[in-house]
Order: C-alpha cells, then sequence, then structure tokens
C-alpha cells in the first residue's frame, strides 16, 4: 500500500484526505449531541441524519455530469473551500428555534460533497500506470477514512465537550482550506472537452438530462459494472440494516454502554489500516474481482459470527479481520468501476453508484425500521451479514474489466 506514496500525486490527495475525514468525523460526533442538546428530541436528531443522506440520492447523478464537463482539480478545490465557508455558519447556531440552521448547512455540505467525492474516483486513475498501481492507490485513498476514524471520533468529543460544537465546526473548515491546499499541488494531466458548451438555461437542462442518460446507458451496456453496481447494492442493504440495529447490538447483544462501544469503533479503524496494507500488499497478484469475492465472503461470514456471540471483546478481535475482508471488497470494487468506465464517463458513473448505494442504504433503513420489533434484531443482523457474502459472491459473474481503459500518468505533460 505505502508504495503508492511514491507517487506524489497519490501522496498529496492521501494527506488531504487524511485530514478532511478527520474533520468530518469530529463534526460527525458533534452534530447530533448539538442538535439532541438544543432540542431534546431523538426525532430531531433523526432529521439530522436525514438531511446528511438525502443529498447522496438527489445530487449524485448531477453532480457526475458536471465531474465529466468542468476540471476535476478546480471543482474539487472548489468543494473545499464552499464546505470550508458553510462550516463557518455554524457559528451563528446558539439556540433551539435555530436547529433548522443546522439541518440545512448539513444538508448543503452533503450536498457539496457529492461533488467532491466522484471527482476524485474519476481522477485517481489519471494519476497512475496501470492495474496493479490504481489497486495500490485505491487502497491507500481506503486507508485516510482508517486514520480519521482512529483520531476524528475522539478528537471530537473532546472538542465538544472542552469548547462546544462551535469548537468542532471551526476544526472542521480548517480541515477543508488544507486539503483545498493540497488539492492544488496536484499535476493532473490536462483533458480535452468532450461535451458541448452551454448557452442557455433550457439548452443547460436538456444536455444535462441527455448525458446522465448517457451515463446510465453506460453502466447498463459494461457487463462489469452492471455486475458491480449489483454487489454494491447488496452491500448497502446490509449496511443499511446494519446501521438501524448498532444500538441494538451494543445494549441487547454485548450488554455495553458507549465507552465499550468507542473501543469496538476504534478497533475497526486498525482492522482498517491492516487491510490497506495487506491489499497494498497483494496488488500484483490479485486481481481487483478476486478482492470482492474472497473480500465480501470473508467479511459477511464474520459478520455473522460477531452478531451471534454475547461478548463486545471477541467482536473486537473479529471485527478486525471482518475490516480486512471490507477493505477489499471495497478496495476491489471501487477499482473495477475504474477501469470499467472511462474517462469521458467516469464521474457520472462514480455519481450514479453513490445514488445506488443511498438508495439502497434508505431502502434497507426503512425496511428494518418496520420489521425489527416484529422478526427480532439478531434475525436481519444474520440477514445483513448473508447480504454482504452475496454481494461478494455477485462479483463471480463479472468479466475482467479492460486494461486499456486506465489511463496512463501523464504528468511531465502540461498539467491543470
Amino acid at each position: 500500500m505505502f508504495q503508492a506514496l511514491r507517487n506524489r500525486n497519490i501522496a498529496l490527495l492521501f494527506s488531504g484526505q487524511v485530514i478532511s475525514i478527520a474533520g468530518d468525523l469530529v463534526l460527525f460526533i458533534a452534530l447530533p449531541f448539538w442538535v439532541y442538546q438544543l432540542t431534546g428530541s431523538a426525532m430531531a436528531t433523526g432529521f439530522m441524519f436525514a438531511a446528511l443522506t438525502i443529498p447522496q440520492l438527489v445530487f449524485s447523478p448531477i453532480a457526475g455530469v458536471f465531474v465529466d464537463r468542468l476540471d476535476r482539480k478546480r471543482l474539487m478545490i472548489a468543494s473545499d473551500l464552499i464546505r470550508a465557508a458553510l462550516m463557518l455558519c455554524y457559528l451563528v447556531v446558539n439556540t433551539a428555534d435555530q436547529v433548522w440552521i443546522i439541518y440545512l448547512l448539513a444538508f448543503a455540505e452533503s450536498a457539496v460533497s457529492q461533488f467532491f467525492r466522484p471527482s476524485v474516483m474519476a481522477v485517481v486513475p489519471n494519476l497512475v500506470h496501470g492495474e496493479e498501481e490504481l489497486t495500490r492507490a485505491n487502497a491507500l485513498l481506503g486507508a485516510s477514512w482508517a486514520l480519521g476514524q482512529l483520531g476524528g471520533p475522539a478528537l471530537g468529543g473532546v472538542l465538544v465537550a472542552t469548547f462546544g460544537p462551535h469548537a468542532a465546526a471551526l476544526f472542521d473548515a480548517g480541515t477543508y482550506v488544507i486539503s483545498a491546499m493540497f488539492v492544488a499541488l496536484l499535476r493532473v494531466p490536462k483533458r480535452e472537452p468532450t461535451a458541448a458548451k452551454l448557452n442557455d438555461a433550457r439548452q443547460a437542462i436538456g444536455q444535462i438530462g441527455h448525458e446522465l442518460l448517457e451515463g446510465v446507458r453506460v453502466v447498463l451496456a459494461r457487463p462489469v459494472l452492471r455486475v458491480v453496481f449489483v454487489s454494491m447494492a447488496i452491500l448497502f442493504l446490509s449496511q443499511g440494516i446494519i446501521n438501524v440495529l448498532l444500538i441494538v447490538i451494543v445494549n441487547e447483544i454485548w450488554h455495553v454502554g458507549a465507552t465499550e462501544f468507542g473501543w469496538f469503533v476504534s478497533v475497526e479503524g486498525i482492522g482498517g489500516l491492516l487491510g490497506t496494507a495487506l491489499i497494498g500488499a497483494v496488488a500484483a497478484r490479485v486481481s481487483p474481482k478476486q478482492l470482492v469475492i474472497v473480500g465480501g465472503v470473508i467479511a459477511g461470514l464474520i459478520l455473522m459470527v460477531i452478531v451471534n456471540q454475547p461478548s463486545i471483546y471477541v467482536a473486537m478481535g473479529l471485527i478486525v479481520f471482518a475490516m480486512i475482508g471490507i477493505i477489499g471488497f471495497d478496495v476491489g470494487l471501487t477499482t473495477l468501476i475504474q477501469m470499467g468506465s472511462d474517462d469521458a464517463n467516469r464521474g457520472r458513473v462514480s455519481g450514479l453508484m453513490q445514488t445506488t448505494m443511498a438508495a439502497a442504504e434508505l431502502l434497507a433503513i426503512g425496511a428494518t425500521s418496520l420489521l425489527a420489533d416484529q422478526v427480532g434484531a439478531v434475525l436481519l443482523l444474520n440477514i445483513a451479514a448473508v447480504l454482504f457474502s452475496l454481494g461478494g459472491l455477485a462479483a463471480i459473474f463479472a468479466p475482467s474489466a479492460p486494461k486499456n481503459l486506465v489511463a496512463p500518468n501523464v504528468a511531465p505533460q502540461p498539467a491543470e
């Protein structure tokens, strides 16, 4: 994995992502506590999570169109700076009757993020040489989430307890600015414009709709993308079930509190780091398709054991190995999507992937909320574990992605 750091562009992107993700997790810890402190309402806190999730469903496909149209480096910088400005707006919130501002800012920040994430996925293949280096780069960028998970939540708790939620918002704003600085240093190969210019609003709406449908056609026309999207949808059905029942796992299966659960989350981060290191080490010998299959099956089987035993300490040991499988699954899917699309449509494919993930997760959240009391949490958690393994097995039907679709690194040419 760390071999990818020899690539200057990937090292810069990784550094910015670690800092930015840590800031995001600081605020992610702060916001629900803040809303609950202001309102005393669990429902109000749920609205905040909805404000963060809905933009993934609504804006991701449109964002993908703009990622394919615009200068991706500048789009990432603009996204970071806009999000930094939004974080500063949290400073005006002080009373319960202003909680709507938190919802609005959370929605807006999530909407802008939909332009940043597909940009990263679309630009990475242009910064590397071939499948092996692409897999290592994706593994390294996956490690940024694990590193952020190790430090971000704990720091968020300290900031909120010591200085209040405004401090968390200020910290997150600073991390977005730093991320923008790292992105500005990237040497991204120039791209020739592939879409017609938009001259008026009516033409713009029609052209954006046309290009969005083009992205859908790409996904449906390429067998590797069809299979990958099915695998991803199954995975996020599983994830939605688990998210709803997290508190049930803690209280009714493991019989522990928030402190022990915090340890569990930290151990997840350690497993994520080990997983990314392992994936980087085997990138030359294992294909992305194999990573998806093996990672999904192993993670699903381990998750089944975790939810059917009563000790959080046993779960901590097992989650390390589950996270290795989860990282393999995620890196493999990301690499297959990048290799199965081309530079002209990779943003739209990535945006549609985000939409698929959000739709599947929201569907599972709704179904789980309705069924949990009737059928029991343990049964649903076992279904989630089976779904995870099925998501991996679905990749058996994926053909090998054409390697010529990975753009070479042409950084010595004039850069953006």
